[in-house]
């Protein structure tokens, strides 16, 4: 099990775009959304050849959110929006659903081995990202058990380079929360 060495290329740039990512956002530079989309897209490609399609499908739209968020703040410094508790609960409980779908429908598909876990990993993602882009900052925070279990997958699947990426992401949704909620 290679613990240092990348396979390619695409995963080595992948991996320190993909760090770029929520530190550049974090500190409030649109930038990161350009080094997000990056890594999704070479991520994307990785997950496409090794036969992770639900890796796939979130690396898409991430693609796909970090192009329009991009082009859509305009300012550099980050500006909050505020969500009631009802939209909070509804964000928090409706990636279950398309999870428990996937979930059924995984055994079908070829390649897709874990599930669940995929499916809570790809759909609380893609609600997370969304969220972030529109300026939530509580987005962060689910970020965090995501790339927990995003980590050990990783790690399971012979990919032992980006579950320690997956762990340092943890680190850093927690400062980039802090770092928004001391701008709030």
């Amino acid at each position: 099990m290679p613990w240092i060495e990348l396979k390619t290329l695409a995963e080595t740039s992948a991996l320190i775009l993909g760090l770029g990512f929520p530190i550049a956002v974090g500190l409030g530079f649109r930038i990161g959304w350009v080094l997000g989309g990056f890594s999704a897209l070479l991520n994307g490609i990785i997950a496409a050849v090794s036969g992770y399609y639900m890796d796939l499908a979130l690396n898409v739209f991430y693609l796909g959110i970090s192009a329009s968020t991009f082009l859509g703040w305009e300012k550099k410094e980050v500006e909050f929006k505020q969500m009631g508790i009802k939209k909070t609960i509804l964000w928090l409980c409706f990636p279950l659903l398309p999870a428990l779908l996937y979930s059924l429908i995984s055994p079908y598909i070829p390649g897709a081995n874990w599930g669940f876990a995929d499916g809570i990993t790809t759909f609380y993602s893609l609600a997370a990202t969304y969220l972030l882009s529109q300026k939530i900052r509580w987005a962060w925070l689910l970020f965090i058990p995501i790339n927990a279990l995003s980590a050990g997958m990783y790690f399971l699947r012979d990919y032992p380079i980006f579950a320690l990426q997956f762990v340092v992401l943890i680190f850093l949704a927690f400062w980039a929360y802090q770092r928004w909620e001391t701008k709030h």
